[in-house]
């Protein structure tokens, strides 16, 4: 029994080290947008695609999940994965010209898109029920400090070096994790080898990448254009017949049936309408600090810097939290905090201090770290032991696709604004902020609301 704990262990801290570079690394590039359009001459919209390409490979493998944690072993996986890190991030940091960089990128999003939602399903299996939600704070604690302290790490390393020296510090970092994965990772998962319906994949890739472009075309081409609605519709059509297609076969890749449970369905929806908010926040704050206040890219990176800090406490706080009290009361709370921190961001002038979206931020940070985690932890113990690997999948999904679709819209918002506003940029970019944030505080009470119609089950 002391081997094994040892040995839990030991699995325990490759898959948190292995989950926080792929979410540390996904959001690495934001704060380095605009030296990069300058260097490879590119609009606001091409560079977008450093961040939506790598949550559409992303999502071709992570409803795809389930069926691979099933057929391969889970040691294999992980180090597949880190590999796939190891050697986008070596060509990220050599990258001669976007169409490289881009392609770094994607090989980088294969591995996260296997290993994400894994952890999660890893971390499920060697926790028992009555620490789950502390399992849960701690991978949260790991995968929500990534994203909000990448951007600020990143900018004070730009200010330094440039964006191609982000790749070359993380990469030992990559390194050291992928030669603990050989020495300590084991298998953990039960395999039942099953056939991997190709159509399925298929309609799942094809439907999420045709969507999300069409979605990102908006900023270029408006509402109307045949480049935003038809791939929208095409993309759309084929999520539906995949997700019709998935009650319809025998062993789906992504088992749908899950969201015949009310709890999982309204909780699956809550980590939507949360990650939504989340890459938004990150990606629009940082652009509105330096293109209308008017901040280096240092200090609109440090000015996330304590929100970071703090989101990472209160995540694993509210993992003990959950298991005392449930998920319900934390989040309605988180989300409380949520709603009220976006509606004083938009209460900060042009002309005001940059650091008063600092203390915004810190508020918004502490009502993300109470909402996720209890959120996902619900939605997880609604389900069998047999059934957490698809519902894993199906969570992981959520959260990519909801990351994609609210940063193209929210950050469409401010593109259209600037466009259409006779005004010069730093007021039209101000403007463009402030109805993106009023779009985003009425989400957050949208999901304050539907929380408090959350029912879980306790044991």
């Amino acid at each position: 029994m002391a081997k094994e704990k040892l040995e839990n262990k030991g699995v325990v801290v490759v898959i948190i080290a292995a989950a926080f570079l792929l979410t540390f690394n996904q959001f690495l590039l934001i704060t380095a947008f605009p030296t990069i359009m300058a260097e490879f001459d590119i609009n606001a919209t091409q560079v977008q695609w450093l961040t939506n390409a790598f949550i559409l490979v992303a999502l071709i493998f992570i409803p795809m999940s389930g069926y691979l944690s099933t057929t391969y072993s889970a040691r294999t996986l992980i180090i597949f994965s880190l590999t796939c890190l190891l050697v986008g991030t070596a060509i990220g940091g050599w990258s001669p010209n976007f169409g490289v960089l881009l392609l770094s990128r994607m090989i980088q999003a294969v591995g996260a898109g296997i290993i994400l939602p894994l952890i999660q399903t890893i971390l499920l299996i060697v926790f028992p029920y009555h620490r789950r939600g502390f399992a849960m704070g701690l991978l949260g604690a790991v995968t929500n400090i990534a994203p909000a302290s990448a951007p600020s790490i990143s900018g004070i390393i730009i200010d330094y070096l440039d964006w191609r020296a982000l790749h070359w510090v993380i990469l030992p970092f990559i390194l050291i994790t992928f030669v603990l994965a050989l020495f300590f990772m084991k298998n953990v998962l039960e395999q039942n080898r099953s056939t991997l319906d190709i159509r399925s994949v298929i309609l799942s890739a094809s439907g999420f990448a045709l969507f999300i472009l069409g979605l990102s075309n908006i900023s270029t081409y408006g509402f109307l254009n045949v480049f935003t609605i038809l791939p929208m519709v095409i993309g759309l059509v084929g999520i539906l017949f995949f997700i019709s297609r998935q009650f319809k076969i025998p062993v789906p890749i992504m088992n749908l049936n899950l969201f015949r449970n009310r709890t999982f369905s309204l909780a699956i929806i809550l980590i939507f309408i949360n990650m939504m908010l989340l890459l938004s926040t990150e990606t629009i704050l940082p652009m509105f600090a330096q293109n209308a206040l008017g901040t280096s890219a240092f200090l609109s990176g440090f000015l996330l810097v304590p929100g970071t800090i703090i989101l990472s406490v209160i995540t694993f706080i509210s993992g003990n939290l959950y298991d005392r009290y449930g998920g319900k009361r934390i989040a309605t709370i988180g989300f409380a905090c949520t709603t009220a921190s976006l509606i004083l961001l938009n209460t900060v002038g042009i002309d005001d201090s940059p650091y008063w979206v600092m203390v915004h931020f810190c508020l918004f940070m502490t009502g993300f770290g109470l909402t996720l985690m209890p959120l996902v932890t619900v939605s997880m113990s609604e389900l069998g032991k047999a059934d957490i690997p698809h519902g894993s999948a199906i969570v992981n999904t959520v959260r990519q696709f909801a990351m994609a679709f609210g940063i193209i819209i929210l950050t469409s918002i401010i593109s259209i604004t600037v466009a259409v506003m006779d005004a010069p940029y730093a007021e039209s970019n101000y403007a463009g902020t402030s109805y993106a944030l009023v779009v985003m505080a009425v989400l957050g009470a949208i999901g304050l609301i539907l929380t408090l119609r959350l029912k879980e089950k306790r044991d």
